[in-house]
């Protein structure tokens, strides 16, 4: 049954840099977008685009019939495309979506579809971390390598000193930051401006679910996965 009190909230472009039409690649003869939002069919989903393509198509198929899609303001727009502004608006979309169709009490999962895998199942189950007092969760991912980072022409060690040799099962895992969801209610977001929050839950996600697909070889990994699954 669906719940009223969440709501998702996600964004797609028609245009991408580093894969032409990514959201429009195919993967098992389905566009890219579309695997998360039939995931979703039949909970409260609210689309911000810029695509026209896909207001047109959301017309055509019967699977996106329960899906409220909308264009994107045409001040998000500018940004997107203006060269003196580097930061991403997707603050300020997520602002303006909460202003319109968002009690405060609402909680508000913000899912990308890049991640094609992702599951209802596992999306609620990071939610309960709300209802058990976070205020807010985010998918991650666990890496138990050695690890640096690269600062200018530096190179930083994380979770090892280089001294002594532990093996990677001793490692502390480095944590990195996976676009499958942020979930939070609209006045923890008004509160702190962000999707993160002082009492903040890492959510760890697996293979294939945490295939997020920015560059090709990641959407050739996720076609793989299909063709074989």
């Amino acid at each position: 049954m669906k719940n009223k009190n969440i709501k998702y909230f996600i964004i797609i472009k028609e245009k991408s840099e580093r894969i032409t039409n990514k959201n429009f690649q195919q993967i098992n003869k389905i566009p890219l977008y579309k695997h998360l939002l039939y995931e979703l069919k039949n909970e409260t989903v609210f689309v911000d685009t810029d695509s026209n393509k896909i207001l047109k198509e959301k017309d055509k198929d019967k699977k996106l019939s329960g899906i409220n899609f909308y264009l994107r303001d045409e001040k998000f727009v500018k940004m997107e495309n203006s060269k003196s502004f580097n930061l991403s608006p997707a603050y300020l979309m997520i602002k303006n979506f909460l202003d319109k169709y968002c009690d405060m009490n609402d909680i508000i999962v913000c899912s990308h579809v890049t991640s094609p895998f992702i599951k209802k199942q596992t999306i609620n189950k990071a939610i309960n971390y709300i209802k058990k007092g976070y205020e807010s969760v985010s998918a991650c991912t666990y890496n138990y390598e050695f690890g640096l980072v690269k600062k200018n022409n530096s190179f930083l060690k994380i979770n090892y000193d280089g001294k002594k040799l532990k093996k990677t099962q001793n490692l502390d895992p480095i944590i990195l930051l996976n676009g499958a969801f942020f979930i939070f209610r609209k006045k923890t977001f008004l509160k702190y401006k962000s999707r993160y929050s002082k009492k903040h839950f890492y959510y760890e996600i697996n293979y294939p679910e945490s295939i997020d697909i920015n560059y090709k070889h990641e959407l050739e990994m996720a076609r793989n996965y299909a063709q074989k699954h």
